[in-house]
């Protein structure tokens, strides 16, 4: 190959390799919103070798104009000044000048939404007012809103007649005309069902959506996770069709479902500084008969306990707020001072109020043949009682609000067939308040008593103990107790924990806690209080708050501390 051959070869090699420098586009004279929009703007640019700066000066110019007239200023100043040290550095110099406002804005509805409140409403709280910048995304943002709110109340012919926004960058003005047509508003029409199982039963206490009654999609959503918190089904679709109404606007409504199998199974690992690591497996029937029983079976397996039970479920009305259950179960308990084996059955009254509060009036039997320190006996119980609860949270599985109240009381009588007479009442209430983005408080405060002659005549499992990771931290659980003269724990008839937690997030994930906790399990009130301090962290997880707490147990010599952990919702 001849010389000039290479040569030519070498140059095209090197221009191949070289690479003209890019501009570099610095923006000046704008802040905040200006500032950062424009930038969004200019970054959106092709990149502009340093050669063709003239050529693009325009296109420059003209993304910089458009950045600020979508933010309502129509007179900019702009100025491209090319660095003579560096020509690959532009600044661009901006002046945004006196925005346009809105002048005038007139807003008129046509059809039936001329007298719906939620219209009135909208337009009292709407995205652009007169005197204010034009923002061309809050525009857009208003009208969106009179058609989101048409369709969401069933106004499915509503449409704009007129849109129309005037701007006059010369007088600093712009004025607005809206004229929107709902039309007629749509309404609930049949209720066309699609099951693969008879629902009829089930569905008329759930849907209280009535033929001729106004559209509204809420009502709709409302009926959609009613039928998907039964746990009867797999599939729930609850769908408007429109295209179906009828001369009269009524819209008839698909329900589709599809049950669940008829067995389930669900198998679950846990571990707690109280029980240590424990498994459990869950065995559901969800549809048992078309009057929607179901049963539910678990069996919870852990170093100190085993547990069976066993809930057969029967809706009275409406299968989500009224219903019955009847219950049994055998629990193995072998921990410290207390060997039992118990028995239980029972007959529970579910009724959820629109208050939020969850009723529970129950008739239930039990026998525990036990053994605690020193004592060993048997007892046969027939227990009629009542539990109050309710649990309210804002925020999910990282809530920054909530509160959970319960409150139980029970009662037994030789007449009736029990062993041992007494009244007992056991009560929890919990707050969780955040004071500032990243900083929250969690109280807690519980209380139990029963009154019976001789706390020995009551089996283990209905006295009271207290300490371990949801009581008093530095304490192992249930420690905090009356002792016999061999040091045995007794169980008392009186129990009271208190709670203060501080959580500061430092990091998205993460909290660091400190709490100070206290309490005591006493027959008469003359014993010390016990005291727990400590430190915490906090992981948030998909599947809830890991905690992990280094707790000391201050009311004790040398002070001892305690690991605990513990994984599941604080409320």
């Amino acid at each position: 190959m001849s010389v000039t051959k290479w040569g030519l070869m070498a140059l095209m090699l090197i221009s191949l390799g070289t690479r003209a420098e890019d501009l570099d586009l610095r923006l000046s004279g704008l802040d905040d919103e200006l500032e950062d929009n424009t930038q969004v703007y200019l970054d959106q640019l092709p990149a502009i070798e340093v050669e063709q700066f003239s050529r693009f000066k325009r296109q420059i110019t003209t993304a910089v104009t458009d950045s600020l007239q979508s933010l309502g200023y129509y007179n900019p100043e702009i100025e491209l000044i090319q660095s003579e040290q560096n020509p690959a550095r532009v600044t661009v110099r901006v002046n945004a000048g006196e925005p346009v406002r809105i002048r005038t804005l007139n807003v008129r509805l046509e059809g039936d939404a001329e007298t719906d409140t939620a219209f009135a409403d909208l337009l009292g709280n709407f995205a652009i007012r007169q005197g204010e910048v034009l923002h061309h995304n809050q525009y857009e943002t208003a009208k969106a809103s009179l058609l989101s709110l048409a369709l969401r109340r069933g106004y499915f012919d509503a449409a704009y007649r007129t849109s129309r926004v005037r701007v006059m960058p010369w007088e600093k003005a712009a004025d607005v005309d809206l004229s929107f047509d709902s039309g007629p508003r749509y309404r609930f029409g049949e209720l066309m069902v699609d099951s693969d199982r008879p629902v009829d039963r089930l569905l008329e206490p759930l849907v209280d959506i009535k033929p001729g009654e106004p559209y509204h999609a809420s009502r709709l959503a409302e009926l959609s996770r009613s039928l998907s918190s039964t746990r009867y089904f797999k599939q729930v679709e609850v769908l408007p069709r429109v295209v179906d109404a009828d001369e009269q606007q009524r819209v008839p409504l698909s329900v589709v479902l599809r049950a669940r199998a008829d067995n389930e199974v669900e198998v679950g690992v846990g571990v707690s500084t109280d029980e240590g690591p424990r498994v459990s497996v869950n065995w559901e029937k969800p549809w048992i008969n078309s009057l929607g029983h179901s049963l539910t079976t678990s069996l919870k397996v852990s170093a100190p306990s085993q547990d069976v039970t066993l809930v057969y479920k029967i809706p009275r009305g409406h299968p989500l707020e009224d219903y019955y259950t009847i219950q049994g179960g055998y629990q193995r308990l072998d921990q410290d001072d207390t060997v039992s084996d118990r028995l239980v059955a029972g007959v529970h009254r579910w009724n959820i109020q629109e208050n939020g509060w969850t009723r529970d009036v129950f008739l239930r039997s039990e026998y525990e043949s036990y053994t605690q320190g020193e004592q060993e006996d048997t007892s046969f119980l027939l227990i009629p009682g009542a539990t109050f609860s309710r649990t309210r949270v804002r925020g999910g599985l990282d809530p920054y609000w909530g509160d959970a109240q319960t409150a139980t009381l029970e009662l037994s009588e030789p007449w009736w067939g029990s062993d041992t007479r007494f009244v007992r009442f056991w009560g929890r209430s919990k707050w969780l308040r955040t004071l500032a983005e990243d900083h929250r408080l969690l109280a807690r405060a519980e209380q139990g008593a029963v009154w019976v002659e001789e706390v020995e005549d009551l089996p283990p499992s209905l006295r009271f103990f207290t300490g371990g990771d949801t009581t008093v931290r530095g304490y192992s659980y249930q420690s905090i107790t009356p002792l016999d003269e061999n040091g045995d724990r007794l169980g008392a008839k009186y129990a009271t924990a208190l709670s203060l937690e501080y959580d500061y997030r430092f990091a998205p994930k993460w909290r660091v806690a400190t709490f100070v906790d206290s309490g005591t399990a006493t027959n008469d009130y003359q014993d010390d209080w016990k005291v727990g301090t400590g430190l915490g962290l906090r992981w948030l997880t998909p599947v809830g708050p890991v905690r992990l707490d280094l707790a000391f147990a201050v009311s004790e010599e040398d002070t001892p501390w305690r690991l605990h952990f513990t994984l599941g919702p604080e409320l």
